[in-house]
């Protein structure tokens, strides 16, 4: 049973998130989506569990294994990231906020925050995304010292249970007529290791990173933008300069950041 985490405050982007993860594993019966919520204060927990228990009525009818877990304590992110670890959680999924700075750094810190724990791939849902499935899937590539690391390795899980096309994009502005051949044979060892996805590569020489993601996604159909340490050049500072969280803050197709 693969266990996906839906962290809600009752907002209704967390809500969106909730019905975004259900529309995923729709009909799964590997699947159990367990609803999440952290209180600070005793008094809140009878209408959390009001809450919980009505938006797990309303998403059964999508997926029959629905939980609902309240917990409380010092640290929101740590608790949720120590309980994602303990359930040996597939994915958690979050909504997402932040077209103005007061949105990102309000609504949208706690989502930035457990991305950066290493526990396990986090799905971060724009908050008007609707679920229309998962065809395409990206990865932004450097191309630099491809290996086969435990990251691939959660990719390849995601890959594996909704199968898209798979696109791997590197962008470069010293791209000319042709990769260099370092380029070519990092192309080839990561076309080896993700053979089984028959993945499609191409390469643009742009030098506006977000604006080459966004243009790309728009003309590939993209559904879903996977980031990772050994796949994404700017993936250390994502979370820690306002020009880096453009890609997520910006992006309309959810984003899945994977760690090593």
């Amino acid at each position: 049973m693969l266990n996906v985490i839906v962290p809600l405050d009752f907002s209704q982007t967390s809500f969106n998130a909730a019905h975004y993860a259900a529309q995923m594993f729709k009909g799964r019966t590997d699947v159990k989506i367990i609803l999440y919520h952290f209180y600070e204060d005793d008094k809140d927990i009878a209408v959390a569990k009001n809450y919980l228990n009505s938006q797990k009525e309303e998403l059964s009818h999508l997926v029959s294994n629905i939980d609902i877990e309240l917990e409380s304590g010092d640290n929101f992110i740590d608790r949720l990231a120590a309980f994602a670890h303990i359930k040996g959680a597939f994915m958690i999924v979050m909504g997402l906020t932040g077209k103005t700075p007061r949105e990102q750094r309000f609504s949208g810190s706690n989502t930035l925050k457990l991305s950066e724990k290493e526990v396990c791939p986090v799905l971060i849902v724009p908050e008007d995304a609707t679920y229309t499935g998962i065809n395409n899937a990206l990865i932004t590539s450097e191309l630099k010292s491809v290996e086969d690391t435990p990251t691939l390795l959660c990719i390849k899980k995601v890959l594996q249970y909704f199968k898209p096309a798979l696109h791997i994009l590197n962008i470069n502005s010293n791209h000319y007529i042709s990769v260099t051949d370092d380029v070519r044979e990092e192309r080839n060892k990561m076309e080896g290791l993700l053979a089984e996805f028959n993945p499609e590569f191409y390469f643009m020489r742009l030098y506006d990173f977000h604006e080459s993601v966004e243009v790309f996604t728009r003309d590939k159909n993209i559904d879903l933008i996977i980031i990772a340490p050994r796949y994404h050049n700017f993936f250390e500072r994502l979370f820690k300069t306002q020009h880096t969280k453009k890609l997520i803050y910006h992006s309309k197709v959810p984003v899945l950041a994977v760690h090593e």
